[in-house]
């Protein structure tokens, strides 16, 4: 996915969770919040690292964790109806992320694998 795109997709989506009314039954609970801000800080420093270091794949990787963490975890604390799509997307983009960065030896990779594993884990539970 293209940068613009992402960011496309990262303004429709908060612009369209802060018009809309929650909807209470489908709304995540607040678990995964901040599992979400720990995710999106490793991630950052993990594409930094991924940059320096000649990883251009996990740090385009990372970066869009990074976004799609945030994104969750404000649409989850200001309880808005989309929500639950952002925490399933997230969950998701965590999983993905986890595994781009299982295949690298550095440390940096290592860490951000194992907070999005966790992430993801916060975010599948914050919908039970």
């Amino acid at each position: 996915m293209t940068r613009p795109l992402v960011l496309f997709f990262v303004t429709i989506t908060v612009t369209l969770a802060l018009n809309q009314a929650p909807a209470d039954d489908k709304i995540p609970s607040e678990k995964c919040v901040a599992s979400c801000k720990k995710c999106a800080k490793e991630c950052a420093d993990c594409s930094k690292c991924c940059k320096t270091d000649g990883r251009p794949e996990c740090a385009r990787m990372c970066e869009t964790c990074q976004r799609m963490c945030l994104v969750c975890a404000e649409l989850t604390a200001g309880k808005s109806d989309l929500a639950w799509d952002a925490c399933v997307l997230c969950e998701k983009m965590c999983l993905s992320c986890s595994r781009e960065c299982a295949k690298h030896d550095a440390e940096c990779c290592k860490e951000c694998a194992k907070v999005c594993k966790e992430c993801a884990s916060a975010c599948a539970n914050s919908r039970k």
